[in-house]
């Protein structure tokens, strides 16, 4: 599987996943436009990704600020991600915010309690 490779823009996050590795990566703000049409190359990605997923997958949220409509797509991401442990795999997720960011760190928890699933959370 190539790497999926997106750049930030003004409105959407960068993008780095690797299937040889496991590593991704989201970060930046995103606030694209069309959600749906941004979000779609992603998830069909990790579509594929989980039928035949590295040993240890990891993936950085790094985000300094999503919109509502951009919040259904990083949780379906999630929701994906974590079918790689019903192949016996490990799933990391680590959630980025800056210290002072109290909204950032509760979108996380908030993230990581509705997937039931537990989020390394890392200031910086």
């Amino acid at each position: 599987m190539a790497p999926l490779i997106f750049s930030p823009t003004e409105d959407t996050p960068e993008i780095s996943f690797d299937s040889t590795t496991g590593k991704m990566s989201i970060g930046g703000t995103s606030i694209p436009e069309n959600a749906r049409k941004f979000y779609d190359n992603i998830i069909e990605w990790i579509g594929e990704y989980v039928k035949s997923p590295s040993a240890n997958t990891s993936i950085d949220f790094k985000l300094k600020y999503f919109n509502t409509a951009s919040t259904k797509y990083l949780f379906d991401i999630m929701v994906l991600l974590k079918e790689i442990m019903k192949a016996g795999n490990t799933l990391v997720i680590n959630w980025f915010y800056q210290e002072d960011d109290e909204d950032m760190y509760e979108a996380g928890l908030g993230f990581s309690k509705m997937l039931r699933y537990p989020f390394n959370f890392v200031k910086y």
